[in-house]
């Protein structure tokens, strides 16, 4: 016989403490304190609900493995209910505030071709997660 033991992450098993909406956001804006992060991805190994809730925030989440290296692309929705676009990459970040998450999306798509006109995706392009 043989004894089952719990893997831990030096996280607690109830998930009770959720992060906040504005930790998320910040997350997911790439302004999180760096001293504040590594516990929050800690968190979101365990807790699905707060996965749920980012992913929620970020309904697009794009990589494009450019010849410059990798090339994101992200929505994020604010908690004001507008939507920020933005890339980052090694050479560059930037973005603009959007009304609609369309608007948003088709700001991203019309600059990524701008920038790379002669980027084909490859199949290691493609959707993130976080």
């Amino acid at each position: 016989m043989f004894e089952i033991c719990k893997y831990s992450l030096g996280m607690p098993e109830d998930t009770g403490d959720h992060q906040s909406g504005e930790d998320l956001e910040s997350y997911s804006l790439g302004k999180l304190a760096p001293s504040r992060t590594a516990a929050l991805e800690r968190h979101l190994l365990t807790c699905p609900q707060c996965r749920a809730q980012l992913q929620a925030i970020e309904p697009y989440n794009f990589v494009h493995y450019t010849n410059e290296g990798p090339f994101y692309s992200r929505i994020t929705k604010l908690r004001t209910g507008r939507y920020l676009a933005r890339h980052w990459g090694p050479n560059m970040e930037g973005g603009k505030e959007f009304r609609t998450r369309r608007g948003a999306k088709a700001y991203l798509e019309r600059t990524f071709s701008q920038m790379f006109p002669e980027h084909t995706c490859t199949a290691w392009c493609g959707v993130t997660s976080g």
